[in-house]
């Protein structure tokens, strides 16, 4: 099970450890490596920080994970593998608040959720019945003012 964690990160299954917003590239490739083979990407992004972005994916189960950030972690996003418009709970639970976002059907998971979401969540659907991406993203840094 992934547990996200507002303003945190990801918990990890198997005592993988977090996945910590503000780590480094090489900081978060080791948890997510003890549960599965860590791929690169090559990304064409802009980040908050600096316009300059790393990224990785890794498979665990029914997802992938993808992780990127620049030139701290700045996002951790999961999508479900397979049909692009599930029609089946997710077989890999990723967790808010004790809600299993991939294992009920997203009018049930919306509800849910209704005014609790946190900065930084995005849930993606395609099709009517359930989830097919969720990420969470590092809450936006205040600039001071000068």
């Amino acid at each position: 099970m992934f547990v996200l964690l507002p303003s945190v990160g990801v918990a990890l299954p198997h005592r993988a450890g977090t996945l910590r917003f503000g780590m480094t590239e090489r900081e978060a490739q080791w948890p997510i490596s003890t549960l599965s083979d860590v791929r690169e990407e090559w990304l064409c992004v802009r980040t908050r920080s600096t316009g300059v972005a790393w990224a990785f994916h890794a498979t665990y189960g029914d997802l992938t994970i993808s992780v990127c950030g620049g030139p701290s972690l700045d996002e951790v996003r999961f999508t479900r593998l397979g049909d692009p418009a599930p029609t089946t709970p997710g077989r890999v639970p990723v967790v808010w608040e004790d809600l299993d976002l991939f294992g009920y059907p997203a009018d049930e998971v919306f509800s849910a959720l209704a005014g609790l979401r946190p900065a930084g969540l995005t849930l993606g659907r395609h099709g009517p019945a359930y989830l097919d991406s969720a990420s969470l993203a590092r809450p936006e840094r205040r600039r001071p003012v000068t």
